[in-house]
């Protein structure tokens, strides 16, 4: 099944949260237990810097950013708050297929107004799904 394009609309120096479940055709939510979910937001589907990278599972997450400078190469970049929760709602309490990926404001700050583009993929063993993608556009704040 190919990924669904869902277009994000963030701001930049706001908290970032999104919530959505993971379901079968017919509806029924499916456990993400021994999942990784990975998500990459970049200028562009060629670029080699990347501008988010949000990880997580059912246990850890993670979200780096790239700092002052708002791009970052895969092995660097400023350690952010926040990442990708599996099997949990919107609020972080479990919910079976639940994904709820929030970054921080100070991360968020740091990402350049524009737009981009991400995916998210989720991975259990060897398999690859990628779920999500699309635009990622980021408004740019006037308080600083």
């Amino acid at each position: 099944m190919p990924a669904a394009n869902h277009h994000i609309f963030a701001e930049q120096g706001s908290t970032f949260k999104l919530f959505f479940e993971y379901q079968t055709q017919g509806s029924t939510a499916i456990d993400l237990t021994g999942y990784d979910a990975n998500m990459q937001v970049r200028r562009s589907k060629n670029d080699t810097e990347l501008l988010l990278h949000i990880t997580g599972n059912t246990a850890n997450s993670g979200v780096t950013g790239g700092g002052t400078t708002g791009e970052f190469a895969i092995t660097g970049g400023d350690a952010g708050l926040g990442g990708i929760t599996l099997n949990a709602s919107a609020t972080g309490a479990t919910l079976t297929g639940g994904v709820r990926i929030v970054v921080d404001a100070t991360t968020m700050a740091n990402v350049p107004a524009g737009r981009h583009l991400y995916d998210l993929e989720l991975i259990t063993g060897s398999e690859v799904t990628r779920v999500l993608e699309g635009r990622f556009e980021v408004n740019r704040q006037v308080t600083r």
